[in-house]
This record gives structure tokens, sequence and C-alpha cells, in this order.
């Protein structure tokens, strides 16, 4: 079990990119915090609220972080990047 997690976890960080790593990292936190925020709300109303609020200010950090990503990508990045020149055509 311990193995196939490594397993999995080792291919997670080969074929991700660092945005995406942490992107991934942000929905994690907020399914995880809003699990944690039902199963604590059922025997504390406030921190299991309190609970609720950090996970949705997670998701709203996830949401705001890809807007922000696609916008600095299709801005930015794409015309950072060299295009290339045809050659020149030879006269005849």
């Amino acid at each position: 079990m311990i193995d196939s997690v490594k397993e999995i976890l080792t291919t997670w960080k080969a074929n991700n990119s660092d945005r995406a790593k942490l992107q991934h990292t942000y929905i994690v936190a907020s399914v995880i915090l809003l699990l944690a925020a039902g199963v604590v709300g059922l025997m504390n109303r406030d921190m299991g609220q309190n609970l609720l609020a950090i996970a949705v200010v997670s998701a709203g950090v996830f949401l705001a972080n890809a807007v922000v990503w696609s916008l600095l990508q299709s801005a930015v990045l794409l015309r950072l990047t060299p295009r290339r020149q045809t050659p020149a055509k030879r006269k005849k």
C-alpha cells in the first residue's frame, strides 16, 4: 500500500509542473477541509463553520490562481516564445 502511494506521488511529481502541483494542492486541501468541516460540524457547529470558511477561501484561491495563470499564459508567456522564421525565398 505504501509502495503504491510512493509510486503514485513519484509519477505525479515527474509528470506535472510546479504550477499544476500548486493547483492540485489547493483543490485537495479544499476538499479535505470540506469533508473535515462536515464531520466536525456534527460535533461543534462553530468549529465546523470555521473550517468551511477556510475551505471556501482555499477554493477561491484555487480559482483566482487559475484565472491569473491563464491570463499570464495567454497575454505574456505565449508572446515571449520565439516564433519560427521561414527562410527567405531565393530569387531565380
